[in-house]
């Protein structure tokens, strides 16, 4: 399957988990690529990103474990979750 199949596939899946416009185009932004998570900043950013993990799981919740993985979907809420969870166990120095 090329890149721009994949990427069509990615964006319908998003769409019909319930993405809009500006999540779309977060993500376009980041080149859907897993990398580019971006850090929590904030409780704003913690919220934002708890619900687009939410959503990029959804988005991939009917394939199978080996196919989610393999999704941009999949490796973005990975990467989101991961970022969720530095958060979370920053230690005060951090703050």
């Amino acid at each position: 399957m090329s890149d721009a199949n994949a990427m069509a596939e990615a964006r319908a899946r998003m769409l019909a988990a319930g993405a809009n416009r500006d999540d779309l185009a977060w993500l376009d932004a980041m080149g859907w690529n897993d990398s580019n998570a971006p850090k929590v900043q904030g409780e704003a950013d913690l919220a934002d990103l708890k619900r687009r993990e939410a959503m990029l799981n959804a988005a991939v919740a009917h394939l199978s474990f080996a196919e989610r993985a393999a999704s941009p979907e999949g490796k973005l809420a990975a990467a989101l979750g991961a970022r969720i969870a530095d958060w979370s166990d920053r230690g005060e120095a951090d703050e």
